[in-house]
């Protein structure tokens, strides 16, 4: 495939997007979203406030990171008392993790910091800038996720 000015503004786009996520972890430590080992506290509560229960490997596909990373960050959570491990009435031996109550409270705080964050960045753009890009990483997302379950590069 020919490499054009649109090929290229994407990639870089992308790498935009790497880069951002790096600062929001960077800023995510500051807040509680992201804990000291740099695990994503916020989104695995947000995984479960909003999907609910899910085993550990089901949140790791969801990622897609290794499951050791999603049990050992869960296993600090529980820890924390943010997060329980039930009963999984589809499997014996795995179970499912479960928000506690104290784990919702600490994602409503959570949330609201990010909210106010994405608030002060979000005054100084176009609400059309922000849907199109939104727009944009769920169509890139979407592609990723074919080629991730297809095993395509």
């Amino acid at each position: 495939m020919p490499v054009d000015d649109k090929t290229e503004a994407l990639l870089q786009a992308l790498i935009d997007v790497v880069w951002t996520s790096h600062k929001l972890r960077a800023v995510g430590g500051r807040t509680g979203a992201v804990n000291a080992a740099g695990g994503g506290t916020w989104g695995i509560l947000h995984t479960l406030v909003c999907d609910g229960p899910k085993t550990v490997p089901q949140i790791a596909r969801m990622r897609p990171v290794a499951r050791q990373h999603i049990q050992t960050m869960a296993n600090e959570l529980a820890v924390e008392g943010l997060v329980e491990f039930i009963d999984n009435p589809a499997h014996k031996r795995s179970k499912l993790v479960a928000i506690t109550r104290a784990g919702k409270t600490r994602y409503t705080a959570i949330k609201s910091q990010l909210l106010e964050l994405a608030g002060e960045i979000a005054k100084d753009l176009s609400a059309e800038d922000i849907a199109v890009t939104g727009r944009v990483l769920a169509r890139v997302m979407d592609d990723l996720d074919r080629r991730i379950d297809a095993g395509d590069p």
